[in-house]
């Protein structure tokens, strides 16, 4: 019977760290994974006869490894990608946050924050009795507070003497949310496992598990992107692993390809 093979694949890519035995976890959807490799090729030539050519030819991989395209950022990927540790930070409630106060620019708080229940003047280090009020003297923005031109407080800010910073006190809450400090860590190797379906030719399932696989650092990052979903591009090297044992055992990878139920 002539079968085709042909080949339109969808399915989930998970990771787990290497040697944590771990249960896989999904890394959200991702676009594309291809598998690269990289050869050296070696050639004898052949000085038997003095036209030349090939006497033997053999080709020897240099490099093999992973191409991801990551459309989802949950924490421990995005972490992963930017060889990052991330903390939980709880939400909770500041009083008094001192800040440098200037116009036409972001006052930035020490936490992202969810609502501002009160800016003031400093006096002698502490918070004063000036009040500014939100939407006449100040607007809150994602990470902190902006000036509104013409009002009081942009008036304070402008009167404070020739350089001498004008400082305000910010009572405030902040929203819970993951921290991730960048480039703290060298990276990190993964395990990961593809568990795909074809929708084409024997239309089974198939499987790839790339034993020991250590993730570079995002080569792109759409932090905005007008035309379609952000994207968050990776490659990985698939490296030995000396753990995998016995005569044909692969130490890099193994594909495992459904057949049709026998008739």
């Amino acid at each position: 019977m002539i079968r085709k093979e042909t080949v339109v694949i969808g399915g989930h890519l998970k990771a787990r760290e290497y040697g944590s035995g771990l249960p896989f976890q999904k890394v959200g959807l991702v676009s594309t994974i291809q598998h690269t490799t990289e050869t050296n090729t070696l050639t004898l030539g052949d000085t038997t006869t003095p036209q030349g050519g090939e006497y033997d030819s053999l080709d020897r991989v240099t490099s093999m490894g992973l191409a991801i395209n990551f459309r989802e950022i949950f924490t421990w990927v995005l972490s992963a990608l930017v060889w990052g540790d991330a903390t939980t930070v709880p939400a909770s409630t500041h009083t008094g946050e001192i800040k440098r106060a200037g116009v036409d620019g972001t006052i930035a708080l020490d936490h992202m924050p969810l609502t501002i229940t009160g800016v003031t003047n400093v006096v002698d280090g502490a918070a004063g009795t000036t009040e500014f009020d939100e939407f006449d003297d100040w607007n809150m923005t994602g990470s902190g507070i902006e000036i509104v031109a013409g009002g009081a407080l942009e008036t304070a800010i402008n009167a404070a003497p020739d350089g001498t910073p004008y400082l305000v006190a910010i009572d405030y809450s902040s929203a819970a949310v993951d921290v991730i400090e960048a480039l703290t860590n060298s990276g990190k190797t993964f395990e990961f496992l593809f568990e795909g379906e074809n929708a084409a030719g024997t239309q089974g399932r198939v499987e790839a598990r790339f034993f020991q696989c250590r993730l570079n650092l995002a080569t792109t990052m759409d932090w905005i992107n007008t035309e379609d979903f952000g994207a968050f591009e990776a490659t990985a090297k698939v490296l030995r692993d000396d753990t995998k044992v016995g005569r044909g055992t692969s130490k890099y990878f193994r594909i495992k390809k459904e057949l049709p139920a026998s008739a």
